[in-house]
């Protein structure tokens, strides 16, 4: 009875003690579980970038080795170039050696023609001067026969006939050699011009060939920059891979340690409900005894009250008593208590934001203008779009000094005044341009043309007005235009000003 008593109890304390709250594991379980997500995705994310990378290097290369391949085009053409230059060199050195020669050759017969012409001018005055009528008498007389007359007479007409073919053929020579010396001359200018031409398609395709190169440097730097990124996202990709394996091992231990919690809670709850159940049966077993004693308290008591009762009957003595028990009820008092609210007030401050005061945008210093009469044409027929001064980058966004005037419309650019080129070539910024010196500490620069329409070479002399390329938009350009600067030894100054 007892051992059934102690099961039940055992069994009811252990169906109504209720679980011991576990939300701070699973609370700390589910945040592991949700950083796992993010970083799966954070993975995932960077993976498809790699992609991206890889693409785009795969592009660069491809773009890379387009350049190339142009660039050994290029570099062929600017070798023929060269090599059809030094032949027109060789030529023109040639023609020039023909030239001295002819004009060598030209002055020999000239003194030599100089030289017979002052001896038939001898014979001549010797014939006007000694060739009387009695002499051509005493001629003829003195001739002793007709035969020796005749001779004699041939002979004079011989010497006379001589003359005037040396004369004649020393007259057709020099003509000849004139005539050889301007078609010398003819040819010479004619190879000059040809080297010229070849010069000037010698320095346009040296340009070009310096425009791939820098964009050989600029893909080779957004190779190197996607490279570096894409090693980044790589390195991210492996810290984050490790920081998953750490979590996904933390979580391991945290799901070990909940069970092992939870098994620790079950079995404390099972030892608590077993001391509970024996601590029940202990009082259930000591009310059963009180109970047993208090019941064979009354079985003695109510023998006692018999055997006193039948004493009692046997003396006829009926003695009964009852006792009065009374009981005082007292109702308990409750007392009200009056509770106060207090309020609160709250004091409310209004902010007000600064007053932001604009940064003052720099000025370009002043410059002290020259004469009207400075010598400088526009340099183009083509509007002005852009004057000199601070300004937005349109490309960079970034404020600073435009140095120069912005002419748009397209076609020819000429030379603002005559000078010497300096430099006719490429650079990143200013594409295809041209540098021109005009002396005095004055320069001129021309820049984004198009590509090959160069039309002058370094060292060149240009003339005011002679065009020089044409408008474009290579280097940082962002439509068809000529950027045109001027500088006074050597510094950036306002074409606005000399124009």
């Amino acid at each position: 009875m007892k051992k059934k008593v102690l099961t039940g109890i055992m069994a009811s304390v252990m169906f109504a003690s209720p679980f011991l709250p576990t939300v701070v594991q699973a609370d700390t379980l589910e945040e592991m579980e949700q950083q796992k997500n993010e970083l799966e995705s954070q993975s995932s994310e960077l993976n498809n970038r790699i992609k991206e990378q890889d693409e785009t290097l795969n592009d660069l290369e491809t773009e890379k080795g387009h350049l190339e391949s142009d660039i050994t085009i290029l570099q062929a053409q600017i070798d023929e170039t060269v090599m059809k230059l030094h032949d027109q060199e060789q030529k023109l050195e040639e023609s020039k050696a023909k030239v001295e020669q002819l004009k060598n050759e030209i002055e020999a017969l000239k003194e030599l023609i100089a030289q017979r012409t002052g001896k038939l001018e001898n014979q001549a005055r010797s014939v006007q001067t000694d060739g009387s009528t009695s002499n051509l008498i005493g001629l003829i007389v003195t001739a002793e026969s007709f035969s020796d007359l005749v001779g004699r007479i041939g002979i004079v007409n011989q010497l006379v006939t001589a003359n005037k073919t040396i004369v004649t053929e020393q007259s057709a020579d020099q003509t000849s050699l004139e005539t050889n010396e301007v078609k010398a001359e003819a040819e010479k200018v004619a190879i000059e011009e040809t080297k010229n031409a070849i010069e000037l398609s010698k320095n346009n395709l040296v340009a070009q060939k310096a425009e791939m190169d820098d964009k050989i440097v600029q893909v080779a730097i957004q190779y190197d920059m996607t490279e570096d990124e894409k090693n980044t996202f790589v390195k991210e990709q492996q810290v984050i891979a490790t920081q998953t394996s750490t979590l996904s091992e933390e979580m391991q231990v945290e799901r070990q340690r909940i069970i092992e919690e939870e098994q620790a809670r079950q079995l404390a709850i099972q030892k608590a409900a077993e001391e509970e159940a024996k601590k029940a049966a202990a009082e259930e077993e000591a009310r059963l005894t009180a109970v047993a004693a208090q019941e064979k308290a009354e079985r003695e008591k109510a023998e006692q009250e018999a055997t006193s009762k039948k004493v009692a009957e046997q003396k006829t003595t009926i003695a009964s008593s009852s006792p009065d028990k009374s009981t005082n009820a007292s109702k308990p008092s409750s007392s009200s208590n009056n509770s106060s609210n207090s309020k609160a007030s709250s004091n409310s401050s209004t902010s007000k934001k600064p007053t932001i005061t604009p940064k003052p945008q720099p000025k370009p210093e002043p410059e002290s203008k020259p004469s009207s009469n400075s010598g400088f044409i526009h340099p183009s027929g083509g509007y002005s779009t852009s004057p000199y001064g601070y300004r937005v980058h349109p490309i960079t966004g970034v404020y600073k000094l435009h140095g120069g005037i912005d002419f748009g419309g397209g076609g020819a650019i000429v030379a603002a005044q005559s000078g010497t080129v300096v430099i006719a070539g490429y650079h990143s910024s200013w594409g295809y341009y041209v540098k021109i010196d005009h002396g005095n500490g004055m320069q001129t620069l021309y820049a984004h043309m198009v590509a090959g329409s160069l039309l002058v070479s370094p060292g060149q002399q240009v003339s005011q007005g002679q065009q020089i390329g044409t408008m474009g938009t290579t280097g940082s350009s962002t439509g068809v235009h000529l950027h045109f600067e001027m500088y006074k030894n050597g510094s950036r100054v306002n074409p606005a000003s000399y124009l």
